[in-house]
């Protein structure tokens, strides 16, 4: 009797010590993808859990709050919460970068980024001029006006030469890709002998192709008048203030004639961004001679503008072969340096006061996020 009763107690004895390890052993051997139920009633979280929040953390939107913009690469995120994908909000252009959750100009050195213009747009023309072309002998002087007022909008930023192209530059292009040399035709030529000066001499095809072996353009004229003025409607790149030589290299009393020795200096361009009063700021930084020492050649063909409001307009006529140049030179007055002032040249004009400088056009980048934009 008592040996069965003993037995009895070694029998209860086991079975509660079996109920007694079953939690210990549950919770150590846990599957993955399950949870451990808490005394509380709550969950904690399993392993991939862990792993999904500590990733959330390194993230772009580790240490921000909901809501708040990040940079995912070179794209723009909206922060929506720890666990969940950032949503995309946009992807830079190739001209930028994304900085502290925008996109932040990033031009390459010597290239200064010029922003859109906005839907607002700015204004073309001031009805300064009759639609002409032609020497003063033709009697030729067109019919109508060549500057009526208009809205342009350019939708996309740019990158614009800081200094007008010299001819150590062309020099360059000449040795590696192909440019035609300037003839030595002129005694105020700068090829190849002045490598700081703007490069003159030069026509059309020849500033365009410089241009493109670099992956660049001639700017349009909607693009240069944008760049000098910022769409305020001012006189010189500058502002207000009546040109000087400080401002910029042109001629400041009579014009004897466009080869004469005229400018600020006796004759001829003067070294690019020496003028340094004359400048149009930027926030990414100054333009120079945007007005003065020699001409620009744009991509646009010489016609009259219409009047009607555009958005990105280039005015190429492959029958025309008469082009605008903007700027004014050395040789040519206050008048003629005034940053809404058209000239027109023909296709292979070649003279001591022309020049021009590039644009580097904004390119959309591939998305890098797989959230769409909201």
């Amino acid at each position: 009797m008592n040996r069965s009763r003993e037995l009895l107690w070694l029998s209860v004895l086991a079975a509660l010590a079996g109920c007694a390890e079953q939690p210990s052993s549950a919770s150590g051997t846990e599957d993955a993808g399950t949870k451990t139920p808490t005394l509380d009633g709550g969950d904690v979280p399993d392993a991939a859990t862990t792993a999904a929040a500590a990733a959330e953390e390194k993230g772009p939107c580790a240490g921000k709050t909901e809501g708040a913009l990040a940079c995912d690469g070179e794209s723009v995120v909206r922060c929506v919460g720890a666990g969940r994908e950032p949503e995309a909000v946009k992807t830079c252009l190739d001209i930028e970068r994304c900085e502290a959750g925008a996109c932040a100009p990033a031009c390459p050195e010597g290239e200064v980024y010029v922003p859109a213009t906005g839907p607002a747009g700015f204004k073309m023309g001031k009805n300064l001029s009759a639609f002409g072309f032609g020497n003063r002998k033709s009697g030729y002087h067109g019919k109508g006006r060549a500057d009526l007022p208009h809205k342009v909008v350019l939708t996309k930023p740019f990158c614009m030469d800081q200094t007008e192209v010299t001819a150590g530059a062309m020099k360059k292009c000449v040795q590696e890709k192909g440019c035609k040399a300037p003839q030595r035709t002129d005694r105020w030529v700068t090829y190849p002998d002045k490598p700081d000066y703007p490069v003159n001499l030069v026509d059309y095809p020849m500033s365009k192709y410089y241009c493109e072996q670099y992956e660049k353009s001639l700017p349009t004229e909607a693009q240069w008048e944008w760049a000098a003025t910022g769409g305020d409607g001012r006189s010189w790149p500058w502002g207000e203030e009546e040109p000087t030589c400080e401002h910029t290299d042109f001629t400041q009393a009579i014009l004897i004639s466009p080869g004469g020795d005229s400018g600020c200096h006796g004759g001829g361009p003067s070294k690019v961004g020496t003028h340094r009063k004359g400048d149009k700021i930027w926030p990414d930084g100054p333009i120079h001679d945007l007005a003065g020492n020699v001409w620009e050649w744009v991509l646009d063909s010489y016609v009259p503008y219409s009047g009607k409001d555009e958005v990105d307009p280039v005015h190429v006529r492959s029958n025309i072969g008469n082009y605008v140049v903007r700027g004014g030179g050395w040789n040519r007055s206050g008048r003629g340096i005034l940053a809404a002032f058209r000239g027109g040249a023909i296709v292979s004009y070649k003279v001591p006061g022309l020049g021009f400088r590039c644009v580097r056009n904004a390119k959309e980048r591939a998305a890098t996020t797989a959230s769409a934009p909201h």
